[in-house]
C-alpha cells in the first residue's frame, strides 16, 4: 500500500504531465487535442483547494515552459467560478499572504484577523474578470457566492472580505460599478430590487419568481424573506465597507422605501428585528451623510432636502403610478412585510388621521435620533411656516384641523393635514432645532407683523400669534446673536411689536409688550460686549458647524462605520485649514480612541488624521502618542498599543524636523523603556496568574473526565509536521509576556520605531541617546538568543542598519554629526555581528547580519573619500597664482604663466 502511494504522482506532476502532452507545440495536433481533454478533465476533477497552491506555484516565472504557463493561468483564473470557489480563493490568498502570517501563527480562527493588504490582494483577483470571460458572465456567477459570504454563511470574517471585494473592488471602480455596467447589474440591482422593485424594472426576477411560488397571494411581487434578505445584504455591505460615497449612491434611490419600512405600524419582534431596525439604521446613515451637503438632493425632487422629501411623502407605502410598477408594502402571511401589487382604489381613500399622527411621531423621533440634521430641520420648518403663515385662512387651520373644504381632493387634504401635524409636533417637541437659520425666521416674522399692522393682507390674530412664538424662540435661543446684517430688521420688528402692544383689546398685545421688553434687554446687554463678540466671520462659523457635526458623528455610540468615516473627513478639512476652533487635547483623545476601533478603515483613517494634525502641532501629537504607547497605567491591549506605534512612526517620519530636543529625548526614552528587558507590568502579571490558575483547573477537569492524559489532535500529524507545529507553537507562545514583562511583539515594535526615528533625524536624537539605543540592540542580539525572540533580534539588527544608513546620509549631505562607529567600538560591533551571522538560529537574522557588515565596510571606505563639496582639481600653487579676476563680482578667468 505504501509503495503504491509512493509511486502515485502528485497533483503537480500530473498537471505538468498532461499539460506538456496537451500544449507542446512540437507534438502532433491530434495528440494534443486528446491530451488537452485529459488535462481539463484532471482540472475539473480536482478540488479548488488542491488546485490553488499547485497552479499558483507552477505559473511562477521559470517553473514551466511559456506555452504551458498560459493555460495554467487560465485554469487558475476560472477556479472562483466553481462551487465555493470564491471562498476557497479568498482563504488561499489569506493563508499565503505575508501580512497575514502573524494571525496564522498566533492560532487565530480561520479567516479571522484579515489584514488590509491581504484583502487588497483578494479583491484584485476577484474583481477583475480574466481575459476571455465576458464581464457579465464573470460577475453574475461570482455574485451569488459573494452574497452568501456577505450574509455570514462562510468562515469567520468572510462577510468583511466579501463586503470589501464588492464595495471596493467592483462597485468602487467606474469600469465595473457605475449604473448600467456589469458590476452594478450583478450586485446592486438584486439588492435594491428586493426593497423597491420599481427602481429596476428590468432586473432579473428569478429570485422573485421563486418567492412568488411560495406565497398564497397571486399579487405578491417580492416575498417577505426576500425583502428582509435585501435589507440584510445592504446593511452588511455598507457596515463592513464604510465608504460614504458608495453608501449615498446605494441608498439615495430607496429613501422612501426605507422610510416606509422604518415607520411600519405593526409592532412585533419579527417586524422590528428584520425590517424596522435595519431600515431605520440605513435611513439615519444616509441622512447623516447627506446633511449639510447641498448637492445631495433626492432625484425626484432636486430642489428639496432629503428631510423635506420624506415629509412630503410621510404616508408612503409604495410606488403607485410608476411605469406600470404599482406596488405597496403589505403584511405577509408569515408575519413579515412583502411587496405586492397596489389596489386600484387607493387614490380614492380619505386620509387616515390616526396613521398621520403615528407617522408624524415617527418622523419627529427620526429627527431627534439623528445628529447633524439641524440645518435641514430648520429649512423644512421654514418652508412649512412660509406656506402656512402667508395665508391667514390656512394658518387658522394649523390650529383647528376639523374644517376641511369639501371641494379639495383627498391628496390635498392629506398633504395639509400632514404639514399641520408636522408643524405642531416640531414646535412642541424640538423647538431647539428650529432656529439655526434665524435670518429667514426674522424675515418671515417681519412680513407677518407688517401685514397685520398695515392690513395689506387679511392676516389673522392666530397667524400673528404663531409668528410671535417663532420670534420668542429666536430671541431666547442661546446661539442667537445680533449682527450688522439683522440689526435693521430687528428694529423694524420692534416697531411693529410696539404698535401691536398699544392695541390692548387684542389678546396678543401682552405677548407683544413682553417681546419688546426682551428685545430692549438683549440690546442693552449686547452693547456692553466688544464688537468682536457680536460678529463672527462666516467661514469660522461654517468651520465650527462642520467641527461640531464631525464630533457628533464620531462620539455618538450608535454611529455606523460610514458615518464615522464621514466625521473623520470633516475633521480633516478643519485640521487642514488650521482653524483656531480646534481643541488639540480633545482631538488627541478622540483620535487615540479611534485607533482602538475594530474597523481597519476607521483606525487607518484616524492615523492619517493624526499625521495631518502633527503637521501643525507635531510636539503635542508625539508626546501624546508616546505616553499612550508606553501605557504605564496598563490601560490598552497589545493590538491598541501596536496601532499607536504605527501612528507614532508615521508621525515621526512625516514631521522629522520637529523630532529634536526635548521631544526626541522623551520619545526615545519611552521607546527604550518598552524595548528593554526590565519593563514590568503588574496588572498584566496578575491577569496571567489568574489565567494560569483557570487553565490548570480546566486541564485537571479534562484529565479527570478522560481518566488520564487528554489526547491531542496534533498527535495525528506526521512526525515532521508535528515537530514543525510544536516549534511554531513554542515560538508564538514565547511572544506573550512572562511574569509581567513586556510582550516580545511590542518590544520589537519599539525597536522598529527607534530605527525609523534614527533614519528620520539622527542628529535630533543626540549622541548620548544614540549610544544607548545601539547598546540595547547589541545586548538583544547577544543576550536573547531564544527562538521566540527571533522577531526582536530582526528588529535590533535592522536598527543598526538604519544607523549606518543615517551615517551615510549625513556624510553625503556634508553634515558632521560628531558621533559614529570609530575605533574599538567599530571593531566590537563588527565582531558581534560576525558571530551573530554565523551562530543565530534565525536565518533572516543571519542574512541581515551579513548585510549590516557589508554596509559598515562600505561606510568605512566612504569615510576615507573626500566629500562631494571638495574640489579635487588644481586651483592654486604655492607662490603662484594661476587664476585672475578683473574685479569684484566678475567671472574668474584662467591665466597662463610661463615657468621654468
Amino acid at each position: 500500500m505504501d509503495a503504491q502511494q509512493e509511486k502515485k504522482p502528485s497533483l503537480a506532476d500530473q498537471v505538468i504531465h498532461w499539460g506538456e502532452l496537451g500544449f507542446d507545440p512540437e507534438l502532433p495536433q491530434k495528440d494534443r487535442a486528446l491530451n488537452q481533454s485529459k488535462f481539463y478533465g484532471l482540472i475539473e476533477r480536482s478540488s479548488v483547494l488542491a488546485l490553488m497552491p499547485v497552479l499558483s506555484f507552477l505559473i511562477q516565472p521559470g517553473r514551466v515552459p511559456s506555452w504551458l504557463r498560459h493555460p495554467l493561468m487560465s485554469a487558475l483564473a476560472l477556479l472562483p467560478l466553481r462551487e465555493r470557489g470564491v471562498q476557497n480563493a479568498i482563504e488561499f490568498i489569506l493563508s499565503v499572504h505575508p501580512s497575514n502570517s502573524q494571525y496564522e501563527g498566533s492560532g487565530s480562527k480561520k479567516g479571522s484577523g484579515i489584514s488590509h493588504e491581504a484583502l487588497n490582494a483578494a479583491s484584485r483577483l476577484l474583481s477583475a474578470p480574466p481575459s476571455g470571460v465576458p464581464k457579465e458572465k464573470w460577475f453574475s456567477q461570482i455574485a451569488p457566492q459573494l452574497f452568501s459570504l456577505l450574509e455570514g454563511e462562510g468562515e469567520a470574517e468572510m462577510d468583511k472580505a466579501a463586503a470589501f471585494i464588492i464595495g471596493f473592488g467592483i462597485l468602487g471602480r467606474k469600469q465595473y460599478g457605475a449604473p448600467g455596467l456589469p458590476g452594478w447589474e450583478a450586485f446592486v440591482k438584486p439588492m435594491l430590487h428586493g426593497i423597491d422593485p420599481s427602481a429596476f424594472p428590468t432586473c432579473d426576477q428569478s429570485s422573485t419568481e421563486e418567492s412568488i411560488v411560495t406565497l398564497d397571494s397571486s399579487n405578491a411581487l417580492v416575498s417577505s424573506n426576500e425583502v428582509a434578505r435585501s435589507l440584510q445584504r445592504v446593511t452588511a455591505l455598507l457596515s463592513s465597507h464604510p465608504n460614504p460615497a458608495l453608501t449615498k449612491r446605494l441608498l439615495r434611490p430607496i429613501v422612501l422605501p426605507l422610510w416606509s419600512l422604518s415607520s411600519w405600524q405593526e409592532d412585533n419582534e419579527k417586524i422590528d428585528v428584520r425590517y424596522r431596525k435595519p431600515a431605520r439604521k440605513l435611513l439615519r446613515t444616509f441622512l447623516q451623510l447627506s446633511s449639510g451637503h447641498s448637492s445631495e438632493k433626492p432625484q425626484s425632487h432636486p430642489t428639496s432636502t432629503n428631510l423635506s422629501f420624506i415629509a412630503r411623502n410621510l404616508t408612503f407605502t409604495g410606488q403607485y403610478y410608476s411605469a406600470g410598477f404599482e406596488w405597496i408594502y403589505a403584511p405577509s402571511g408569515d408575519g413579515g412585510i412583502q411587496i405586492q401589487k397596489a389596489g386600484q382604489n387607493r387614490k380614492h381613500l380619505m386620509p387616515n388621521l390616526a396613521k398621520i399622527d403615528r407617522v408624524a411621531d415617527c418622523f419627529i423621533d427620526l429627527i431627534k435620533a439623528t445628529p447633524g440634521l439641524e440645518a435641514e430641520t430648520s429649512s423644512l420648518f421654514m418652508d412649512l411656516c412660509i406656506k402656512w403663515l402667508k395665508d391667514g385662512d390656512k394658518a387658522s387651520s394649523l390650529l383647528i384641523l376639523t374644517q376641511v373644504d369639501s371641494m379639495e381632493s383627498s391628496d390635498d387634504i392629506e398633504n395639509r393635514l400632514i404639514e399641520a401635524k408636522i408643524l405642531q409636533k416640531m414646535i412642541s417637541e424640538i423647538p431647539e432645532k428650529l432656529v439655526s437659520e434665524s435670518q429667514q425666521v426674522l424675515d418671515l416674522v417681519d412680513q407677518v407683523l407688517s401685514q397685520f399692522n398695515t392690513m395689506v393682507a387679511n392676516a389673522s390674530e392666530d397667524t400673528v400669534a404663531v409668528a410671535l412664538s417663532l420670534l420668542n424662540m429666536i430671541l431666547t435661543s442661546p446661539t442667537f446673536q445680533e449682527t450688522f446684517e439683522n440689526q435693521h430688521i430687528l428694529k423694524h420688528i420692534q416697531r411693529s411689536l410696539e404698535l401691536i402692544s398699544k392695541n390692548t383689546h387684542l389678546d396678543i398685545s401682552l405677548t407683544a409688550r413682553n417681546l419688546v421688553m426682551l428685545m430692549r434687554f438683549r440690546s442693552a446687554v449686547e452693547q456692553t460686549d466688544t464688537p468682536s463678540s457680536v460678529v463672527q466671520p462666516d467661514q469660522q462659523a461654517e468651520d465650527r458647524k462642520s467641527y461640531n457635526l464631525a464630533m457628533s458623528y464620531l462620539t455618538a455610540t450608535d454611529s455606523p462605520p460610514p458615518v464615522r468615516v464621514q466625521g473623520l473627513e470633516l475633521i480633516s478639512n478643519v485640521v487642514r485649514a488650521n482653524n483656531p476652533i480646534l481643541d488639540i487635547p480633545a482631538l488627541l483623545v478622540l483620535f487615540s480612541s479611534l485607533l482602538q476601533d475594530p474597523e481597519e478603515y476607521i483606525y487607518l483613517r484616524a492615523i492619517k488624521s493624526l499625521i495631518q494634525l502633527s503637521g501643525r502641532h507635531p510636539k503635542a501629537v508625539m508626546k501624546d502618542l508616546i505616553e499612550r504607547y508606553v501605557d504605564s497605567h496598563e490601560e490598552y491591549g497589545l493590538d491598541q498599543r501596536l496601532r499607536l506605534g504605527e501612528a507614532l512612526v508615521q508621525v515621526i517620519e512625516s514631521s522629522s524636523p520637529a523630532f529634536t530636543g526635548e521631544v526626541a529625548g522623551s520619545v526615545s526614552q519611552g521607546l527604550l523603556s518598552v524595548a528593554g528587558r526590565r519593563g514590568m507590568r503588574a496588572k498584566t502579571e496578575q491577569a496571567q496568574e489568574k489565567q494560569n490558575r483557570l487553565k490548570r483547573k480546566k486541564d485537571k477537569e479534562a484529565e479527570d473526565a478522560w481518566d488520564g492524559e487528554v489526547p491531542q489532535l496534533v498527535e495525528l500529524l506526521e512526525k515532521e509536521s508535528h515537530e514543525d507545529y510544536e516549534t511554531i507553537s513554542q515560538i508564538v507562545s514565547g511572544w506573550e509576556s512572562k511574569r509581567g514583562t513586556e510582550d516580545v511583539r511590542i518590544r520589537s515594535s519599539a525597536v522598529s520605531i527607534l530605527a525609523a526615528a534614527i533614519e528620520s533625524n539622527v542628529d535630533g536624537i543626540g549622541s548620548s541617546l544614540i549610544s544607548t539605543i545601539v547598546d540595547i540592540s547589541i545586548h538583544i542580539l547577544t543576550l536573547e538568543p531564544e527562538p521566540e525572540k527571533g522577531i526582536l533580534r530582526r528588529s535590533a539588527i535592522l536598527l543598526i542598519m538604519s544607523f549606518v544608513r543615517a551615517l551615510n546620509s549625513a556624510s553625503a549631505e556634508g553634515k558632521k554629526l560628531g558621533f559614529g562607529f570609530v575605533g574599538q567600538s567599530l571593531d566590537d560591533v563588527q565582531r558581534i555581528l560576525k558571530y551573530v551571522g554565523e551562530t543565530d538560529n534565525d536565518g533572516l537574522v543571519r542574512r541581515h547580519a551579513s548585510d549590516v557588515i557589508e554596509s559598515l565596510q562600505a561606510w568605512q571606505m566612504n569615510a576615507f573619500l573626500p566629500s562631494h563639496n571638495t574640489q579635487t582639481g588644481i586651483q592654486d600653487l604655492a607662490g603662484l597664482s594661476i587664476t585672475s579676476s578683473d574685479g569684484p563680482g566678475s567671472r574668474i578667468k584662467p591665466r597662463i604663466e610661463e615657468i621654468e
